[in-house]
């Protein structure tokens, strides 16, 4: 990303040893800050802070933790509240929208979200020998967020991508939910 223009990019991660193997890794780069801390509670960032937040793996992990449904709806509240209005989440998952738009989707979140599905290289690479496939293909979601009845996912190691455009007025954001309370469908 520094290497394409971009000027102050912030790296964060809950693992203090992570943090400094990739501050190492990368000292000479001089656009990234790394910064312990728990995505959970990202209050060193005061409101609207940012204009894009890069999650690329980071809600699959925690899903995987005991409270998965709860600390990722506190994740989701605390991107909310750190995106600027218009600002961008990008999610990159390997959570298909039936996992992944009902949290997305949570009482206060207001989000326009566009979803690409990327195939994995071996599939790609597989594929090949045929027609020239697409790296990666949008698909419309359905009104209630899902994947239309007649979509095939061709291969089910499949990324989900979802671009999510903050709707949210300055100072409206996500509440800190049970994803199973209540849903609004954007």
């Amino acid at each position: 990303m520094a290497k394409d223009g971009y000027e102050d990019i912030v790296n964060i991660d809950i693992s203090s040893v992570v943090i400094e193997q990739m501050r190492e890794k990368h000292k000479e780069i001089t656009q990234l800050t790394y910064m312990q801390m728990d995505i959970r509670d990202m209050g060193f960032f005061g409101d609207e802070s940012f204009d894009c937040v890069l999650d690329k793996g980071t809600m699959d992990a925690m899903m995987c933790a005991d409270d998965a449904p709860h600390g990722a709806s506190k994740m989701l509240a605390e991107v909310a509240r750190l995106l600027m209005p218009h600002g961008v989440y990008l999610l990159i998952t390997y959570g298909a929208p039936k996992e992944r738009v009902p949290l997305l989707n949570q009482s206060g979140c207001s989000w326009s979200i566009a979803l690409y599905i990327m195939p994995t290289p071996g599939y790609l690479l597989r594929m090949s020998e045929g027609a020239p496939q697409p790296i990666m293909e949008e698909v419309t979601l359905t009104d209630d967020g899902q994947l239309p009845p007649d979509y095939v996912l061709k291969d089910p190691e499949s990324h989900f991508i979802y671009v999510c455009h903050k709707l949210a007025e300055k100072g409206a954001n996500c509440r800190d939910t049970d994803p199973g309370e209540t849903a609004n469908s954007n």
